[in-house]
C-alpha cells in the first residue's frame, strides 16, 4: 500500500512549509542571535573572561558587558533553544500519531469518526500510531546530530551545544513526548532543578578544592596562559588546547548537565502542547506572562547576579554560570511571550520576517557564527583573540547578526532548507531533499 499510513512509515519526508509553527520560528531565530551573547566572550578570550570581567582587564566597561551578558543574555536563550527543541518533537512526532490508514490493517479511515474503531479489523483507536513508530528515523536524525556537535566540538570550538542537545534526545526525549503536559511540565523543571543542584555541588568542590590549596584559582576557572598560547597561535596549537577542555566537559559535566536539557525539552514539549509556545493562548495571557516573566524574573536574576558577587568575591561569576539557566527561566518565557504578542498584532513585520529567517535555518547560522568568530578571533585567522573588550565584542557581535539575518533572508528566498538542515534532512532520510523552493 503506498497511500496514508503506509506512505509515512515507507517514504517519510520532513515537515513541509505549511506543517511549520511561525511563532517557534521567530523565537527560535530570536534565540540563535542572542546565544552569541555569552559565546562572543568564550570566542575571544581566554575561559575565565567568562566568569570574571577582569580577565579582560578591570575596567567599568567590562564590568558593565560582563552583567549584561550576564543578566540578560547567558542561560536565557540556551533554555529557549532546549524548550524550543522538545517542542520541535511533538512537531515532528505528529506525522506519526494520528494517520488517515488503520495503523493494524491500513484500511482507508477517511470519513470515519476519529473515536471509533477500526471498521475492517476492530483496532481501537486505530489513527494512533504505536510509540514505536518513527523511532528508527528519529535516532537517525539525532544520531547525525550528534556527529555533526562533535565534530563542530572538536574540529571548531569547545562551546559546542548540539552534543548536549543530541545526547539529550538520545536518552530519554522521544520516549517522553506522550506523557501528559503537566506531567512534561513538573518533571522537566524538577529535573533542570536536580542538574543544576548538581552543577552547584560541583563548583562548591572546586572552590574548596582552592581554598584548601590543592589547586589554584586560575586552574578552577581555566588556564588563561596556555589558551592564549593556544588559541593566538596555529589551528594546531589550537586544537591541543580545546581537546582537554572538550574532555572536561564530555566526560565529567555532561552526566551532571544532561538531564538538565532533558528537563528543558520536556518543559517546552509540554508548553507546545497546551498551546504556549505555537502562540495559541490569548493576549492577555502572554501579556501577564511577559510582566511577570520579565520584570519578576529580572528582579530575581538581578538580586542573584549581584548577591553572589558580593557574597562570594572573585567567585561570584563562577557560580553564576552553574544557575543563570534555571534563574533564568521566567525571562526565557518572557522573551517568548513578548516576541508572540509582537508577532501578533501584525505592526512588527520588519523584525519578525528576519527573524523568522534565521530561526528556520538556525543550525546553519550557528555553525556560521562559529566559522566567523574563530575565523576573526584565533590565530589561523585574523587574530584579534583577547585584543578586544567591551564594548567592541558587541560591536562584533551586531555585525554577526547582521551576517546572519543577511544570509538567511537571502537563502531563504531561493532555498527550502539552510545548507546544514539541508545535509541534515538528506542524511536522515537517506535521500537527497529536493532545494530549490
Amino acid at each position: 500500500m503506498t497511500t496514508g499510513f503506509a506512505t509515512v512509515i515507507e517514504h517519510p519526508a520532513p515537515i513541509s512549509p505549511k506543517e511549520r509553527i511561525e511563532a517557534l520560528d521567530v523565537v527560535r531565530g530570536f534565540a540563535m542571535l542572542g546565544i552569541l551573547g555569552p559565546n562572543i566572550v568564550s570566542y575571544a578570550w581566554p575561559s575565565a573572561a567568562m566568569t570574571n570581567p577582569a580577565a579582560m582587564g578591570d575596567t567599568p566597561w567590562n564590568e558593565a558587558g560582563h552583567a549584561i551578558t550576564g543578566i540578560f543574555f547567558l542561560g536565557k536563550m540556551m533554555a529557549l533553544f532546549a524548550m524550543l527543541f522538545g517542542a520541535g518533537v511533538i512537531v515532528y512526532g505528529r506525522k506519526f500519531e494520528h494517520a488517515p490508514n488503520c495503523r493494524r490493517c491500513g484500511a482507508d479511515l477517511a470519513g470515519q469518526d476519529s473515536g471509533l474503531p477500526c471498521l475492517h479489523c476492530g483496532q481501537t483507536d486505530p489513527r494512533r500510531g504505536r510509540l514505536s513508530d518513527g523511532a528508527g528515523l528519529w535516532y537517525r536524525r539525532i544520531g547525525f546530530l550528534l556527529v555533526f556537535g562533535i565534530l563542530h566540538g572538536v574540529f571548531l570550538w569547545y562551546g559546542d551545544i548540539l552534543t548536549w542537545y543530541a545526547l539529550a534526545a538520545l536518552l530519554a526525549v522521544w520516549w517522553v513526548r506522550r506523557l501528559s503536559p503537566g506531567v512534561q511540565i513538573s518533571v522537566g523543571i524538577a529535573l533542570h532543578l536536580v542538574s543544576t543542584l548538581f552543577l552547584l555541588g560541583f563548583t562548591a568542590f572546586g572552590m574548596l578544592a582552592v581554598a584548601q590549596g590543592h589547586m589554584s584559582q586560575d586552574q578552577l576557572m581555566g588556564s588563561q596562559a596556555a589558551e592564549l598560547q593556544g588559541y593566538t597561535g596555529t589551528y594546531l596549537d589550537g586544537l591541543l588546547v580545546r581537546l582537554p577542555t572538550l574532555a572536561l566537559f564530555w566526560l565529567v559535566l555532561g552526566p551532571m548537565f544532561t538531564p538538565g536539557i532533558t528537563g528543558l525539552m520536556m518543559l517546552g514539549m509540554g508548553l507546545l502542547r497546551t498551546g504556549v509556545l505555537s502562540g495559541k493562548r490569548s493576549n492577555r495571557f502572554y501579556a501577564v506572562t511577559a510582566v511577570l516573566g520579565l520584570v519578576g524574573g529580572l528582579g530575581v536574576t538581578i538580586a542573584g547576579f549581584y548577591g553572589l558577587e558580593a557574597r562570594w568575591p572573585g567567585y561570584g561569576g563562577f557560580i553564576w554560570q552553574s544557575c543563570a539557566q534555571f534563574v533564568g527561566i521566567p525571562i526565557s518565557l518572557g522573551y517568548m511571550a513578548v516576541l508572540i504578542l509582537m508577532l501578533r498584532s501584525g505592526s512588527f513585520g520588519f523584525l519578525m520576517h528576519p527573524l523568522a529567517a534565521v530561526g528556520r535555518m538556525a543550525l546553519s547560522n550557528y555553525l556560521l557564527q562559529t566559522i566567523l568568530c574563530t575565523t576573526f578571533f584565533y590565530g589561523y585567522g585574523f587574530g584579534y583573540f583577547a585584543r578586544i573588550t567591551y564594548p567592541g565584542l558587541f560591536l562584533v557581535m551586531l555585525a554577526v547578526w547582521g551576517v546572519n539575518i543577511a544570509f538567511s533572508l537571502v537563502w531563504m528566498r531561493y532555498f527550502r532548507f539552510g545548507p546544514a538542515e539541508w545535509l541534515w534532512r538528506s542524511l536522515t532520510y537517506l535521500r537527497l531533499q529536493p532545494m530549490l523552493r
